[in-house]
């Protein structure tokens, strides 16, 4: 038990860490930008070594999507546990309400990392790329529910369809007035929408029984 109870600490104390040098990282980005902001600064305002920020973050891009790349895996997980006959919308929709209360704890990091994303044409040139893969997760997961080739071209069109709906949710068009929008209406019906055209797409591409892709 107190091996185990000694695992728990260290464990604890690395997802402080972590936590830590994220959030540290995020305000000094975001006050004093992404290219100004140095490993050195970052780890002296963490109070730990830069060797140490380096450990956990390879590099200062791996800081600002760190956040998103919890996201991914959570959804990732999600997908791949999801029910025999939950389709890949069914499965994201019921990720989404998941993760409601935690996104909106996290609200404040996710709009910081927003402005500091949109301040930085290299950050975003990492987001599009990063976004790129994640289709390819959304495609392998349709091309089950289409039982067809991942590489299809019905699997792609339907997550490229996906990414883009989470794409133009992030642009600051439709993002919520805190004055006009206090709960934040605006994108999940924007998103429950966009679900709901993709969900149709994908249905009508569902082979019929007796079809020659049955």
């Amino acid at each position: 038990m107190a091996d185990e109870d000694e695992i728990g600490l260290r464990e604890r104390k690395k997802i402080r860490t972590r936590e830590t040098i994220v959030s540290v990282a995020m305000e000094l980005f975001d006050e004093h930008g992404f290219q100004a902001t140095t490993i050195p600064t970052i780890a002296e305002a963490a109070d730990v070594s830069p060797r140490t920020v380096s450990t956990y973050f390879p590099s200062k891009e791996d800081i600002v999507f760190a956040l998103w790349a919890g996201q991914k895996e959570s959804l990732g997980r999600r997908l791949r546990d999801r029910a025999s006959g939950e389709s890949t919308i069914e499965a994201i929709r019921a990720w989404l309400l998941e993760e409601r209360i935690p996104r909106q704890k996290r609200s404040l990091e996710i709009e910081r990392q927003r402005r500091v994303i949109d301040s930085d044409p290299w950050l975003q040139s990492i987001e599009r790329n990063r976004f790129h893969e994640f289709a390819g997760m959304l495609s392998r997961e349709i091309a089950a529910d289409l039982r067809t080739d991942e590489d299809a071209i019905e699997p792609r069109l339907a997550a490229t369809a996906l990414v883009g709906i989470f794409t133009l949710l992030s642009d600051e068009r439709f993002r919520p007035d805190p004055i006009a929008d206090p709960e934040k209406e605006l994108p999940r019906r924007l998103l429950d929408r966009g679900l709901a055209f993709v969900a149709g797409g994908i249905a009508a591409l569902v082979p019929a029984p007796g079809s020659d892709r049955e």
